[in-house]
């Protein structure tokens, strides 16, 4: 049968099934480890007398078996994991007045206004003694001269509050909280300058920090040669996987052209560094007993080129996949891609299973299943006599491939889909490989000046051609598909459907067919579902976002968005806190008003705005930053205090009667403060954004 000739996938679809349950049920029931080792030496035992005693149609109670076990080893490795099951997790003591002992784990990263840097926190003293713990946590240090100076296996003491990082306040915002939590870190801090104390270096690992040292003078290099700006950015991602000076609008063009995978250091990165090293060790070759050194040097630079590029989980992936690929070569034993890509994939969960839910890393391993699977059943399909059409057929291929199996993915965590990434494909992957081979040239030939002067000018040169094109493909008409969201129930019917389909290309069963077109008929019943309710949907949505005032008024695929005039013309932030609700939504279109907008405008009798009076559906709603001189009294549905308006509670509700009283983070904590105690006092209904997230109402 086809499922034999793959074992260790049988092992993995179980195991991963158990890291599943235990992250998305989040349990914390966890077997003793005694009795976790007797239960699996029972279960090996029982597995031996099935196997003997049992009929043949009996046996796939030993299946079950199997399943049961690697099912119950995924779950009991991740709840291990989490840190509130440790006990000696730092997160169950600190406090308010908390004094706690830290260790930088990673480099420091320069941000705009602070440095940022991932700790282990050592010690936490509380109000009686010093307490050993464990647990990451991220510190932001204010900029000075001291905080300039660290570095990584640096211990410093820490009189600052340490806080558990919020939920986000608005919906279908980025879920900050969830993705640091997958790594493990949970609680964040703001340390000025007296909140400090530098106390010793060189408490990491040696070897990283040596790791850390060469990748520090590999860039160095590179601003020594004279490459700065976006160029040096997009080449110090590219070749070592720093990307702390990737602009935002950058990244926003490398993702609408859809070739954001090349600026992470990936399979294609360490596919070039494998080429590079297999060449220059061709020697080996030739000697008797040449293939054993040669795979052990390859094995080493292969996971230091990996540790200094940060060790990114898709980096570790790729690493791991060559690393067995090489020692396959070593034993001269012939190896399926599925089951070395199911071990290298099995070895990294057993390290850290919270792996499975990082999305770089599932659309790193998805890309790869799907090069290995379509892009033979694609490219047959087209033979040509020429080498470079054939090597643009493959390359096209290869892209098709790769998006066919990661777009569900992709519309279900970004909601956008490249339009052209074939074109931006043929030039960024194949440029990409010629920046990246100048790279290499240039920090190789470092130590001869005027090779690297030449060498430098080239890379920058491809530089610009690189990020030149991508903008461009990004800038023309129709580039991405936007505003798409799918839901769980919807990606997994996508996924149900390719895996059809890549059985039926390999076994052409007719049934699989029927069963494809019935899953097809169901994803989309649930599209047209979706669809219909989304186009009758009418709501109102007060958004939470520091210092400013956002408001959307959703009527169908339409939306009516009104803000102050700074956030307006701030693109960055809306994306950050509104377009991906609207993509949740599927608004289509949105129009722009400013709050004291002086103009009556109606809009088909169903919103209306005026100098800081809205009407939406029949629902009033006034917005208030600044104190009452009018002493007409009006009944509106819901009152919006913004902009710390200079008014208390009595006098608000004297001029301006509603049902309910909102608060959003155009104001201070101060003044909110005292606005909810009014409430309080006057028995008046209110919300605020800021504790509860964006406030919102379903017409």
């Amino acid at each position: 049968m086809l499922w034999n000739r793959f074992p260790l996938v049988r092992v993995l679809i179980p195991f991963i099934a158990g890291i599943s349950i235990a992250l998305y049920f989040q349990l914390t029931f966890i077997l003793p480890l005694a009795l976790f080792f007797l239960l699996i030496l029972l279960s090996f035992a029982l597995l031996f007398i099935l196997q003997r005693k049992l009929s043949y149609s009996l046996r796939w109670l030993s299946g079950l078996l199997i399943l049961l076990f690697y099912l119950g080893a995924g779950y009991q490795l991740t709840v291990l994991n989490l840190n509130a099951n440790k006990a000696n997790y730092f997160g169950s003591i600190v406090g308010r007045k908390n004094f706690s002992i830290a260790t930088l784990t990673e480099p420091l990263q320069e941000k705009e206004k602070v440095y940022k840097a991932v700790v282990n926190i050592c010690d936490v003293r509380d109000s009686l003694s010093w307490h050993p713990t464990s647990g990451k946590a991220i510190i932001y240090f204010e900029k000075d001269s001291a905080s300039r100076n660290l570095h990584y296996g640096d211990k410093v003491l820490l009189g600052g509050k340490l806080t558990e990082i919020s939920p986000p306040l608005n919906p279908g915002e980025f879920n900050y909280k969830a993705y640091l939590k997958n790594r493990g870190i949970e609680y964040q801090g703001y340390m000025k300058q007296q909140d400090w104390k530098f106390m010793s270096a060189g408490n990491g690992n040696p070897f990283y920090a040596w790791t850390y040292k060469i990748r520090d003078k590999l860039l160095k290099i590179l601003e020594d040669e004279g490459i700065k700006g976006d160029e040096y950015a997009v080449v110090s991602a590219l070749l070592i996987g720093y990307t702390d000076k990737l602009d935002p609008d950058l990244i926003k063009s490398y993702q609408g052209s859809g070739v954001m995978h090349i600026l992470s250091v990936s399979g294609m990165h360490v596919a070039i560094v494998f080429a590079v090293m297999n060449l220059l060790l061709s020697f080996f070759n030739n000697m008797k007993y040449g293939r054993i050194p040669k795979a052990v040097i390859l094995l080493l630079f292969i996971w230091f080129y990996a540790m200094i590029t940060g060790l990114a989980p898709a980096t570790i992936r790729a690493a791991a996949m060559f690393s067995f690929i090489i020692v396959a070569r070593i034993s001269r034993r012939r190896t399926d891609i599925y089951n070395v890509l199911a071990v290298s994939l099995l070895s990294l969960l057993l390290i850290n299973p919270l792996y499975v839910v990082d999305i770089g890393f599932q659309l790193s391993y998805l890309a790869v299943i799907g090069i290995v699977a379509i892009y033979p059943f694609i490219y047959q399909k087209y033979q040509s006599r020429y080498w470079l059409d054939d090597q643009i057929w493959s390359l096209i291929s290869v892209s098709i491939a790769a998006q066919l199996i990661t777009f569900p993915l992709s519309l279900y965590y970004f909601h956008q889909f490249p339009n052209y990434f074939l074109l931006t494909n043929l030039i960024a992957v194949p440029w990409s490989a010629v920046v990246i081979y100048l790279g290499m040239a240039v920090l190789a030939f470092s130590w001869f000046p005027w090779l690297a002067a030449v060498l430098s000018k080239a890379l920058v040169y491809s530089l610009l051609f690189l990020n030149g094109s991508i903008a461009a493909v990004d800038n023309l008409k129709f580039s991405v598909w936007d505003n798409i969201s799918i839901t769980t129930i919807e990606l997994l019917l996508f996924y149900s459907i390719i895996v059809l389909l890549l059985v039926y290309l390999s076994k052409r069963n007719k049934k699989l067919v029927l069963a494809g077109l019935t899953l097809t008929l169901l994803l989309s019943v649930s599209l047209s579902v979706h669809a219909f309710q989304f186009a009758g949907q009418k709501k109102i949505i007060v958004y939470n976002i520091r210092k400013h005032t956002a408001i959307d008024f959703v009527d169908g695929n339409h939306c009516y968005f009104v803000s102050d005039s700074t956030l307006q013309t701030d693109l960055r932030k809306q994306g950050l806190h509104v377009y991906d609700n609207r993509s949740l939504l599927h608004i289509e279109v949105a129009k722009n008003f400013p709050i004291n907008t002086s103009t009556f405008i109606n809009f088909s009798n169903s919103f209306y705005i005026h100098s800081g009076f809205m009407q939406f559906m029949g629902k009033k709603l006034a917005v208030v930053s600044k104190e009452i001189v009018d002493s007409t009294s009006r009944k509106f549905d819901f009152v919006l205090l913004t902009r710390n308006a200079n008014i208390t509670m009595q006098q608000l509700h004297k001029h301006y009667q509603s049902k309910i009283t909102i608060f959003d983070a155009s104001n201070s904590s101060l003044n909110i403060q005292q606005w909810k105690q009014e409430c309080e006092t006057l028995h008046l209904p209110y919300y605020v954004t800021a504790d509860e997230g964006a406030w919102i109402i379903d017409l």
